[in-house]
């Protein structure tokens, strides 16, 4: 097998197993009283999210990431109308990443069950989708957006600055 076609099929394997391991995401709660009235507001950030939990740059704020680390997107959803979490949004993160785009499913975490030594209150407010940057990857500037839809049918766009300074970056 040829150098390129070794690299095209590890890309693949890399990009199609992206978001998996865990099982599916549990379904969202209900629809809550009151919600459905404003706009769906989305937004989030972009951490370190090493393995173990405990290490010492997980869930540190970031944009640069080195070939085997897990990028992290953490996003929260509000109802507009209200200003709480709208736990039933549903969100996908489109990485473009070699001039392709992957969508990530996220995976909504106010299930509780969260560790109590990194978590001092259990969270009810974040989504979370995960990319591990592939071993071969070249050194430059990814972007990326999200998009959300809800039970009540609204639709929502979260498009990071468009400065290319806080893109995700892949570094040496």
């Amino acid at each position: 097998m040829t150098a390129t076609l070794l690299g095209a099929v590890i890309l693949a394997a890399t990009v199609a197993g992206q978001g998996r391991g865990r099982g599916e995401p549990a379904p969202p709660p209900a629809k809550q009283a009151g919600h459905g009235q404003g706009k769906l507001v989305i937004w989030g950030d972009l951490a370190s999210f090493d393995k173990p939990g405990t290490a010492p740059m997980h869930c540190i704020l970031t944009n640069r990431f080195r070939r085997g680390q897990y990028v992290g997107f953490r996003m929260t959803a509000i109802d507009g109308g209200t200003g709480e979490t709208e736990n039933t949004a549903t969100m996908v993160i489109h990485l473009n990443y070699m001039g392709r785009t992957i969508d990530l499913p996220t995976r909504w975490r106010g299930v509780g069950g969260f560790p109590a030594d990194e978590y001092p209150r259990q969270p009810s407010e974040m989504w979370t989708g995960v990319w591990v940057v592939p071993m071969d990857a070249q050194p430059g500037k990814l972007s990326y957006t999200v998009t959300a839809t809800d039970q009540f049918g609204r639709s929502a766009t979260f498009t990071p600055f468009i400065n290319v300074v806080p893109q995700p970056t892949i570094v040496e």
